[in-house]
């Protein structure tokens, strides 16, 4: 097993941190600004809406390459073998699954978007019409490469970085058996992109403030505070989401893992204080390890392979949160999404959260991929999403690290322990 570069603590991002100062805080420096710009300037305020579109239309073209070289950076970079492996994809694949069930279950059942009629307020154009089972089975298959990056259609995309990432991993332990080194130079090549994507959507992160403070002035000064109002039952959903998620971690302590949900609460405060501060997987990485080898008593392995790995393939709080925001905007714009749409909602949420990236807001950029998944056109009311998005992060990122931590208990927790050899008869001779 090799965790790879993975195994190197993240730092925190500076290019996300513009002038050193945490990007929350310019977040709400925007809206506190935005606010009186917007009851002033009224509907002339319209005019900073260029703000949030350029902002969105950057972020919706990073979405795509950076959800490839994510995928193929993760399958190729860790070698994760064996039964420890195969279990610790399960429970990744069933803590995302819960997830996302709870927040459709949630924003089905309080709805908070329903009565926003927000179609009018930003002008969104009318659905597609619905495509029946066999036409989504047939469009899984893009006409070409390149047709599949310019629609960003996320099923075509992942098959084929899936496929592509399942043969670059078998070449790379064939090479290895013939003892070659031959694919190391893929290994970088993929590694140096997704830096690179990585460095650039940070630059774009940096820049969020100002679509904040465009769509906030603009909102107030065409409409005053109707649209943000709505906002007020998204983040009830949200929350109380996450708290359900943290529930079924700690339910998983006590049947499973055999540990007292309190004791796992404690070994993991500071955890959850660092990830709630930075809003950053990646930085939280050496803390993560620290509480999990030390004051939770998790084996080095287990702790590494699913803190480290962890970071890449399970964003449990991600996924609620994007199943949640695809549901309020399709009830706040009057956009009926039907069972089958929402299990599509599901598996490209499932995909996307994997590229969502360790970095703060980092979950917003494939937002836009999940949208054209089920043909709802939200892009203009994205905006609006990140003027709550720097706390919501947070909460999310917190409930992701504590899906890491238990994953990494549950591997220690449930392994098979080797049977102790059988007892010898001993024949004891009368006389």
């Amino acid at each position: 097993m090799s965790i790879a570069a993975n195994d190197v603590p993240a730092v925190h991002e500076p290019e996300s941190r513009p002038g050193g100062i945490p990007l929350y805080v310019w977040v709400i420096t925007a809206v506190a600004v935005a606010i009186p710009v917007g009851l002033i300037w009224g509907e002339g305020a319209t005019r900073l809406e260029i703000l949030p579109a350029l902002i969105i239309r950057a972020l919706t073209a990073l979405a795509a390459p950076l959800v490839v070289m994510a995928i193929l950076t993760a399958i190729v970079t860790n070698d994760i073998r064996g039964s420890q492996g195969a279990r610790m994809m399960l429970y990744y694949l069933i803590n995302t699954l819960v997830a996302m069930i709870i927040g459709l279950s949630l924003s089905n059942l309080i709805k908070p978007g329903a009565g926003a009629e927000l179609a009018d307020v930003v002008n969104v154009p009318a659905p597609p019409p619905k495509k029946d089972l066999t036409t989504l089975l047939v469009e899984l298959i893009p006409a070409s490469v390149g047709d599949a990056f310019a629609q960003n259609n996320l099923a075509q995309l992942v098959l084929l970085t899936v496929a592509l990432g399942i043969a670059l991993a078998k070449i790379r332990n064939e090479q290895r058996a013939r003892g070659h080194t031959a694919y190391l130079a893929v290994v970088d090549l993929l590694t140096v992109g997704f830096d690179l994507l990585m460095r650039v959507l940070l630059w774009v992160v940096a820049l969020v403030p100002l679509a904040v403070f465009g769509i906030v002035a603009a909102s107030v000064g065409k409409d005053g505070f109707r649209v943000f109002l709505a906002l007020g039952w998204f983040i009830v959903v949200v929350l109380v989401g996450l708290a359900c998620q943290m529930l079924w971690y700690l339910a998983q302590m006590a049947l499973f893992a055999r540990m007292a949900p309190l004791r796992f609460l404690r070994g993991a405060a500071d955890v959850m204080a660092t990830t709630f501060s930075t809003a950053s997987t990646a930085a939280t990485i050496p803390v993560t390890l620290r509480a999990l080898m030390g004051r939770l008593g998790v084996s080095r392995q287990s702790s590494q392979l699913a803190a480290c790995v962890g970071t890449n393939f399970n964003n449990d709080g991600t996924a609620l949160y994007q199943a949640g925001a695809v549901l309020f905007l399709a009830q706040a714009l009057d956009f009926n999404l039907s069972p089958i749409d929402q299990v599509i909602v599901m598996l490209t949420t499932l995909v996307a959260s994997v590229g969502a990236g360790g970095i703060p807001s980092g979950s917003f950029v494939t937002l836009p991929l999940i949208f054209a998944a089920v043909g709802l056109q939200a892009e203009k009311l994205l905006p609006v999403l990140l003027t709550v998005d720097w706390f919501l992060d947070r909460c999310r990122t917190t409930s992701n690290v504590l899906g890491d931590m238990t994953v990494a208990i549950l591997l220690d927790r449930t392994a098979e322990q080797p049977k102790p050899p059988a007892a010898k008869l001993v024949q004891v001779e009368g006389g």
